[in-house]
């Protein structure tokens, strides 16, 4: 009996390495429905080869160009949490920024098995996650390599023996560039990731290392671990993609081969390992394995993720709505690289703050007016 999934966001990276995931244990796996943002081309190409039963576009006036039956072929955010409502006992949502925090919640509110590759959702509402995951049946499983690293680590050792947890991260395009050089780099060159292939927003905000900070925000609510025991460090080689700190001063790690088919194997199979014919690490071909301190007068998006995180619930709203606007205005051409914390800086400094957020209303209503707060100072930059 093969389990039903949902894809979210098929045509991205996160969904096209599902896709292939699935393809290679196309007997556990039966694809009920795929969303796609804007490459209908694609998405048409996956329609004809596993046949879904549903899908669903982010505009009603892509419709006309998707090769599928119009009675089954949904838009919006409303189509694709009525998506989430059908058939399929797992949901992988790997759609970009804020628009997957809804069918995040709608998924866990459903009791299915989520494969969670939108960061957001937990960095928006940690908390409000982690409640229902108490509350119903759901089970959540990261697709980011780290967090998935993290999380095959601590699943047979005890909280109670546990002292750090560490995050690698590569350390982007400009790991190498000194400071006053990053503010004359363009978008092109911050889109062009060393080691992974990733979406547009993913790999600027690897450019600026707020991925690293973003991922530490949801590791706090993953894990239950305290901001003050969640480390960074630059790893160029990509090879160990999570450590955890052993309270007798010992550490694990976790190794792999720099290819997210593996994790999300691990997610969409509910935690368990399987036989993949994917990248095999190679240890005898390793010269070394490097780690360093992030540089955070470089890099201060990451300073502003930890702020944020020991700030509270509000100022991870706030951190996460500024940074998709003023990112946005970057690979626009707007504003200079270096702008993009200064906005940033500047939004989380005027947000009243708090600390605890329990209700997605107040999510959504901090997250508007931190997008209205980094816009109006844009344009007043723009003036």
């Amino acid at each position: 009996m093969r389990e039903k999934i949902l894809i979210l966001g098929s045509t991205g990276s996160i969904g096209k390495a599902t896709l292939e995931v699935i393809e290679n244990q196309n007997d556990a796996f039966e694809v009920v429905g795929l969303a796609c943002k804007g490459n209908v081309e694609l998405l048409n190409k996956q329609i004809a080869k596993f046949k879904p039963r549903y899908v669903c576009v982010d505009d009603g006036h892509m419709r006309g160009k998707v090769h599928f039956d119009k009675t089954r072929l949904l838009s919006g955010i409303e189509g694709i949490k009525e998506m989430v409502h059908m058939d399929g006992e797992i949901v992988v949502n790997a759609l970009p920024g804020s628009a997957g925090l809804e069918p995040t919640i709608e998924t866990l509110k459903l009791n299915k098995i989520l494969a969670l590759a939108n960061k957001e959702s937990l960095v928006m509402a940690g908390r409000i996650v982690s409640k229902l995951l108490g509350e119903y049946k759901s089970e959540l499983f990261p697709v980011d390599s780290e967090h998935s690293a993290i999380f095959q680590l601590l699943k047979n050792i005890g909280t109670s023996k546990i002292k750090n947890i560490t995050i690698t991260a590569s350390g982007g395009p400009f790991r190498k560039h000194i400071k006053k050089a990053l503010h004359l780099v363009s978008p092109e060159e911050a889109l062009n990731h060393p080691t992974w292939k990733m979406g547009r927003k993913v790999t600027l905000d690897s450019a600026t290392l707020m991925n690293k900070g973003l991922e530490a925000i949801e590791a706090r609510w993953l894990f239950d671990v305290e901001p003050q025991n969640i480390k960074v460090l630059i790893h160029p080689e990509s090879i160990v993609h999570g450590m955890v700190e052993l309270i007798d001063g010992a550490s694990l790690a976790y190794m792999a081969s720099p290819d997210m088919k593996l994790p999300i194997s691990f997610a969409i199979n509910r935690g368990t390992v399987k036989p993949l014919p994917f990248a095999k690490l190679k240890l005898e071909e390793l010269q070394k394995l490097r780690f360093y301190l992030p540089d955070t007068n470089k890099f201060p998006s990451l300073k502003l993720a930890f702020d944020a995180l020991h700030a509270g619930d509000g100022a991870q709203v706030v951190l996460n709505a500024s940074n998709e606007v003023a990112s946005e205005a970057f690979i626009e051409g707007k504003i200079k690289f270096t702008d993009i914390p200064v906005f940033i800086e500047k939004t989380l400094e005027r947000h009243e703050g708090f600390p605890v957020i329990e209700n997605i209303e107040t999510v959504w209503e901090i997250h508007e007016w931190a997008k209205r707060c980094t816009e109006e100072m844009l344009k007043e930059s723009y003036a």
